[in-house]
């Protein structure tokens, strides 16, 4: 792992096994990971400044993805943060539309498509 690389990407996602995988895959490629299921404590770690990039499910328990993604977006302090949604949902084109997403990777998706867009949006080139 490399020492420059302290980017930290905040995952949004409420199924453990989906959430694991994703931290393991940034994790591998040299990201640190803050990943939670509750939209409360995302909007903490928001507001802390903490956060380079956040990964968002939509289809959350309680405030859905759509909302935190409103949030971010339309917040002075925050909008510059890249925020891709990650999910399976059908009108996700929409979603990223209406909640101004910078982008989206869709359910089940492909690793190396996967890890280029982070990258993209992280400003890594491998």
């Amino acid at each position: 792992m490399q020492q420059y690389m302290k980017i930290k990407v905040l995952i949004i996602e409420d199924e453990p096994v989906i959430a694991e995988m994703i931290s393991m895959i940034l994790e591998d490629e040299g990201f640190e990971v803050i990943s939670l299921s509750d939209t409360g404590w995302a909007r903490y770690k928001l507001q802390a400044k903490e956060v380079n990039l956040v990964m968002l499910d939509l289809k959350l328990k309680g405030e859905g993805g759509e909302s935190i993604c409103k949030y971010i977006k339309t917040h002075h302090d925050l909008k510059s943060i890249p925020v891709i949604l990650v999910s399976g949902s059908e009108d996700i084109e929409e979603i990223k539309e209406k909640c101004g997403a910078d982008d989206l990777i869709r359910k089940p998706f492909e690793l190396n498509h996967f890890i280029s867009k982070v990258h993209a949006y992280t400003n890594i080139v491998n």
